[in-house]
């Protein structure tokens, strides 16, 4: 705590009640700083992080799988892997690969 008060005079931030009032500044902060709260605070910031990064991943999967039920109903349906790879825009050498899934 010592140091970010520090930091802050060497900064210039609140320069001037810092210097003064150091120790009051210090206690106050240490008397009014609540674990539980922060714990939670963290908590909670990591449990969005990792839902977001969840989400994200779930999203590119099941892109994935649609893709690929894409290719398996074109294949079904008789058509070549090149008309298969213009029809979705994409090049033949991922459509060579997910053959390969399938």
């Amino acid at each position: 705590m010592q140091e970010a008060v520090d930091t802050c005079i060497r900064d210039g931030v609140l320069k001037d009640i810092l210097t003064e009032q150091k120790s009051e500044v210090i206690q106050m902060v240490l008397e009014t700083f609540d674990q539980e709260k922060y714990e939670k605070a963290m908590h909670q910031e990591s449990y969005d992080d990792g839902y977001s990064d969840g989400k994200k991943d779930g999203y590119s999967d099941g892109k994935a799988d649609l893709f690929l039920e894409l290719v398996r109903k074109k294949l079904a349906k008789g058509r070549s892997l090149e008309e298969i790879a213009r029809e979705l825009e994409t090049d033949l050498e991922t459509i060579q690969k997910l053959t390969g899934q399938i």
